[in-house]
């Protein structure tokens, strides 16, 4: 079995009669990576409650819904991790609705700092067709007479 360098350097006798286990093994140190990245994204995110006042709206969206996720996420792994069931559904049904409120934060962000494009080839033909009007020969700018009469009684 070959090994791989993620695993090379993993005190692989602290696995006791798992060491053999690569994928095992594996799991494991992928897990603590991801454990380490959430408590070093926290850590950001609890210094940076101190400006939460001076936020702006935005801002404080963004922040609000990055805690709500994050707060449900790890609520989800520990009760996949041991084992409970009972809220599982309603974890995951939490973790949609604070996904497309992320995803709703991201599209208002977008459209408020995207300019709004314009459709050059229709403004060129708005631009022509208003210019040449008034140029075209044996056309006059009088108004045409009144196809219809009305006669008054």
């Amino acid at each position: 079995m070959e090994e791989s360098s993620s695993i090379a350097d993993v005190d692989r006798a602290a696995y006791g009669e798992l060491r053999d286990s690569v994928v095992f093994i594996q799991r494991n140190e992928q897990l603590s990576l991801a454990i380490e990245n959430i408590k070093e994204s926290l850590n950001v995110a609890r210094n940076e409650y101190k400006n939460y006042g001076s936020f702006t709206f935005e801002e404080k969206a963004r922040y609000d819904t990055l805690l709500a996720y994050s707060v449900n996420s790890l609520l989800w792994m520990f009760q996949k991790l041991t084992g409970a069931t009972e809220m599982t559904e309603s974890i995951k049904d939490e973790l949609g609705r604070v996904r497309k409120a992320m995803e709703r934060t991201t599209e208002l962000h977008a459209s408020a700092t995207e300019r709004p494009r314009l459709n050059q080839p229709a403004m060129k033909r708005f631009i022509r067709a208003g210019l040449f009007e008034l140029n075209k020969p044996g056309k006059s700018t009088d108004t045409p007479p009144n196809k219809k009469k009305r006669f008054d009684d």
